[in-house]
């Protein structure tokens, strides 16, 4: 039986086996960064497929000499499968950005690559230069209140490279209260198929509320565009959840390594915090 305890006026409760939490107040903490790679895998359906498609679709936005950074990187997986797969490009540099240093530490103890950096920064005041070929935001952005997603939407589109990218993965809010419920009730069977208790679904339910700010796939979409992405398609869907390919001012054409038009003109590529080697 799941065990509570007190913090303060709140009750305590277990998410997972290792993970606990309190109503409202979820945090990426010591205790949930060094069990994120289990929980996050019971908590977000076909996680590692989702990694492997990010991964994918980067081939046609990443060369030799890219800029490439990932928004909320968590304890790395997306970069660590990133600088495997681009492994033969040269002058990559891969940056994570993370306000967790719970995280980063775990981060730089899985991934080595000598491409790879990590800078401990607020996502809506991190500086990015170089100018990006490629940003990735896996389940991040949604943690975000609408005022702060539409001005680092907006930093995201001013400062990619023409043609660049934002690969953007979401939990989602359902078009109608019908659809909403239809998509909770789905998920919360599909956590429970994954070994969580009823009473851990819900104890990790009431730690995200007023963290959580999902929107609709519409609103989705329609933000990407207001912020300046001129072409937007899904390329997930699963219930509650969604990823978002959106292109700046570019038509989707070959992989970063085939026939593209002429490259944009920005400084060289200074070594990012964090970066080793």
């Amino acid at each position: 039986m799941t065990g509570k305890r007190t913090n303060g006026d709140k009750t305590l409760g277990n998410v997972d086996e290792t993970i606990s939490a309190v109503p409202g107040e979820w945090r990426f903490n010591e205790e949930v960064s060094q069990a994120f790679d289990s929980h996050v895998r019971k908590s977000v359906p076909f996680y590692d497929e989702i990694q492997r498609m990010v991964v994918e679709l980067s081939e046609y936005f990443v060369g030799d000499g890219s800029m490439v950074y990932d928004l909320g990187s968590s304890t790395g997986e997306t970069l660590y499968r990133l600088a495997d797969y681009h492994s033969g490009k040269e002058n990559l540099q891969l940056t994570g950005v993370e306000v967790s240093e719970a995280m980063i530490e775990e981060a730089r103890r899985k991934v080595q690559a000598p491409s790879v950096g990590f800078r401990h920064n607020n996502i809506l005041d991190v500086e990015l230069s170089p100018a990006p070929d490629l940003v990735t935001s896996v389940f991040t952005l949604q943690f975000l209140r609408l005022a702060e997603r539409r001005r680092l939407l907006r930093r995201l589109a001013e400062s990619l490279v023409e043609g660049g990218a934002l690969i953007l993965l979401e939990k989602t809010r359902g078009d109608s209260p019908a659809f909403e419920d239809m998509w909770t009730e789905l998920y919360w069977d599909f956590k429970r198929r994954q070994g969580l208790s009823p009473e851990e679904v819900l104890e990790k339910a009431s730690s995200l509320r007023g963290v959580l700010n999902p929107l609709t796939m519409e609103e989705n979409m329609a933000l990407l565009q207001q912020s300046g992405f001129s072409r937007v398609e899904p390329f997930f869907k699963w219930y509650n959840w969604a990823g978002f390919l959106a292109v700046k001012n570019h038509s989707l054409a070959a992989p970063a390594g085939g026939v593209a038009g002429p490259e944009p003109e920005r400084p060289g590529h200074p070594p990012a915090e964090g970066d080793r080697g």
